[in-house]
């Protein structure tokens, strides 16, 4: 018989492809890990399984913005998204260890006795993470808790990836008009275009705070480009579609402004992180790199050394990985 934990996996993966928008996924991973590690608030966040960038997120009852912001920008210093130890990382007032100093006390001065951080891992990447918290007065996670969780890693990890592939590509493709905004040191805005906001509104899912709008994929990827001292791009699932997200340091890379650029993503940029989310093999992708250039079927069979029912049976497949019905749909998707 199966465990409150397998059968809350299986709802939870059977489910992925019927959620709409990215709250609700949000919402129904929240109810179900509930029923085995109660929580009173919670953040999700998909990842770029290319730069390990936050990409697009969810969250509840948590931090306010400002020390949702310390939070991202020290996580995106530190790498310390991923425990080397294993899926599952618990955060409590009171630990010793001097790497999450910065969370404790932000997690103390917020209200917050405990949280627990499920990595969603799948396949050799990272796709995301849901972070648990119980407010003050509430017992820290357990290691129970913490077994349950671990369990839930690798399937949590195959909902996500199934929300996002649900998603037909011919759909997904953003419309977004091209948005700049400046950060400062902090990751403070100094200046933001009127088609920033918007942007900003279409990447957090038009989530706020209390009023305020919570920039977490802005300042996650902001900080990253700190760190890497010159040019950062993160594929975003955004609620018009994906679109890249590209930030550069301006002036001294660990301490000055960043730029970030947010506009509809070009081929060459959107396909490393489409193929990883829709499942396409990298013959497949050949494929498709190889229709973007404009080669018939014939030319790609030749090009590939294989027969031209073997590039149409490649053709097929991406189809239906991506929920296009013609060639014409994928290379729009991909270039409109």
């Amino acid at each position: 018989m199966a465990t409150g934990v397998e059968l809350i996996c299986r709802t939870a993966m059977k489910a992925a492809s019927e959620v709409g928008t990215v709250p609700e996924l949000g919402d129904l991973l929240s109810g179900l890990v509930g029923q085995v590690v109660p929580h009173d608030g919670h953040i999700l966040f998909g990842m770029d399984p290319v730069t390990r960038a936050g990409c697009f997120g969810d969250l509840n009852n948590c931090y306010s913005p400002q020390a949702l912001q310390r939070i991202v920008t020290d996580t995106a210093r530190s790498d310390s998204v991923r425990d080397r130890t294993g899926p599952v990382r618990v955060l409590t007032p009171g630990m010793s260890d001097p790497r999450h100093s910065t969370q404790l006390r932000i997690m103390s001065a917020e209200g917050f006795a405990s949280e627990l951080r499920i990595e969603l891992t799948g396949g050799g990447r990272t796709w995301g993470m849901l972070i648990l918290l119980r407010a003050q007065g509430s017992t820290p996670f357990s290691l129970t808790d913490t077994a349950h969780a671990a369990a839930m890693s690798q399937p949590l990890a195959i909902t996500l990836k199934r929300f996002v592939a649900s998603t037909p590509l011919g759909s997904a493709r953003s419309d977004l008009p091209p948005g700049l905004i400046i950060l400062g040191p902090d990751n403070g805005i100094r200046a933001i275009t009127p088609s920033g906001r918007e942007a900003v509104r279409s990447l957090t899912h038009d989530r706020a705070h209390d009023g305020e709008e919570v920039l977490d994929p802005v300042w996650d990827i902001a900080q990253r480009a700190r760190q890497a001292g010159g040019p950062v791009v993160c594929r975003s699932f955004s609620t018009r579609g994906w679109a890249a997200v590209y930030a550069q340091p301006l002036g001294e890379p660990s301490v000055g402004d960043v730029a970030v650029t947010i506009q509809p993503a070009p081929a060459e940029v959107l396909l490393p992180a489409i193929t990883a989310w829709y499942g396409i093999t990298p013959r497949e992708q050949t494929v498709i790199e190889r229709a973007l250039e404009g080669l018939s079927v014939k030319q790609i069979a030749r090009r590939l050394d294989v027969s031209i029912h073997t590039v149409n049976d490649h053709f097929k497949a991406i189809y239906r990985k991506t929920r296009v019905t013609s060639r014409n749909e994928l290379t729009a998707s991909l270039t409109h």
